[in-house]
């Protein structure tokens, strides 16, 4: 009977314990309009490592999109046409992120449609999590200050941008 009595108590104390200790677990920040932009890390067609971080005073035009998309391939020639207005400006950053593909499938999509926008991949789709992409394509737009201005959820027109 001692022995039942001891084993309800240890069990009670380590249910308190494990009710009393605080979630250690390293908490991911997400992505909000108007708040600072989380950092994130992506790799470039040369598989070097391209952080958030690196971009600071530039405006950041975060794109993630894939060639299985209908949206994605109907947005594409604003994309591109952005990019081709943009790409000489020192104080922009343009970062086409591959989203649930394969990045030679994407590479391969866009060389036969004559579109030379630089690709990115997301390793773990980590950026994807943070930013909470849903779907494709999905947009986000990052001041110099690393504050997320814009959140674009499908298709948007770039011609004014």
């Amino acid at each position: 009977m001692r022995g039942i009595i001891l084993g309800v108590i240890l069990v009670i104390g380590v249910v308190l314990v494990i009710l009393t200790q605080k979630d250690r677990t390293p908490q991911v920040r997400r992505a909000v309009v108007d708040l600072e932009a989380p950092g994130f890390v992506l790799l470039d067609s040369n598989g070097a490592t391209v952080k958030l971080s690196q971009f600071r005073g530039k405006t950041v035009f975060l794109h993630f999109w894939a060639s299985w998309c209908p949206n994605c391939r109907e947005e594409l020639p604003s994309i591109q046409s952005l990019y081709n207005r943009r790409k000489s400006d020192p104080d922009f950053v343009f970062l086409s992120v591959v989203y649930r593909e394969n990045p030679a499938k994407s590479m391969n999509y866009l060389k036969v449609n004559n579109y030379d926008i630089p690709l990115y991949t997301d390793p773990g789709e980590k950026a994807a999590r943070t930013y909470g992409v849903t779907g494709v394509p999905e947009t986000f737009i990052i001041d110099a200050d690393g504050i997320l201005r814009k959140r674009v959820i499908g298709a948007g027109d770039w011609s004014g941008y």
